[in-house]
């Protein structure tokens, strides 16, 4: 997984970002509708959305690359390395197609789909096993950017998850794997926690400890 291409693209982005403001309008633009749905501080509130949105899109490389070691250190790599490729290849595919990035805004449903691919895995994990398979709640920050990309584009791009995640766990043969059953009867929540814990940043960052969700 070239991880440092997420990083570079998102770098390419930032530095438009800077020069045209793209994101920073797609927030004006949004922030009223918003605050029906979502509690903003009254002073700042737009700022605070952005540097929110800009942590969302950062986190994409380090929660990929945090997701891919830690599960190949626990043994079910070949579980979870697809559907990363998946998720970096739509990152990647405007750098891939030679489309121009214009700004930050443009990689946000980018982010967003890596964010709800990787939550729609932990949720059919959980269905499957019992137990979750990343110790941390993603649905509020992916609630948020829900909303700002707009209900009707947002819905769009769960129903490209949904499909795609039921269509690579459409053959239950890795469920009955004797590599993966051995790891589900033998690991801990403790030690799957503590493979985990090196990524606490993230967790603390993104799920969902949000400053603007109580009025300041």
């Amino acid at each position: 997984m070239d991880v440092q291409a997420i990083r570079d693209l998102i770098s390419q982005a930032k530095l438009l970002e800077s020069q045209n403001k793209h994101l920073c309008k797609l927030m004006d633009d949004q922030i009223e509708q918003l605050h029906h749905t979502i509690e903003l501080p009254d002073q700042n509130a737009c700022e605070t959305l952005q540097l929110f949105t800009i942590d969302y899109i950062d986190h994409v490389p380090d929660f990929l690359e945090a997701l891919e070691s830690s599960s190949k250190e626990a043994g079910i790599g070949h579980f979870i390395c697809p559907f990363l490729d998946i998720a970096e290849e739509n990152f990647l595919a405007p750098a891939i197609k030679g489309d121009p990035i214009n700004g930050l805004d443009l990689l946000l449903d980018k982010a967003y789909f890596a964010h709800r691919l990787i939550e729609e895995v932990n949720d059919q994990y959980l269905m499957k096993t019992g137990s979750t398979l990343i110790p941390m709640n993603m649905t509020w920050a992916n609630l948020i950017i829900h909303s700002i990309l707009g209900e009707n584009f947002a819905n769009e791009l769960d129903i490209i998850v949904d499909k795609t995640v039921e269509q690579m766990m459409k053959s239950q043969a890795i469920y009955h794997q004797e590599k993966f059953m051995a790891f589900i009867h033998n690991r801990s929540s403790e030690e799957w926690i503590r493979i985990w814990s090196r990524w606490n940043c993230l967790s603390n960052n993104l799920g969902i400890e949000l400053k603007f969700t109580s009025a300041a």
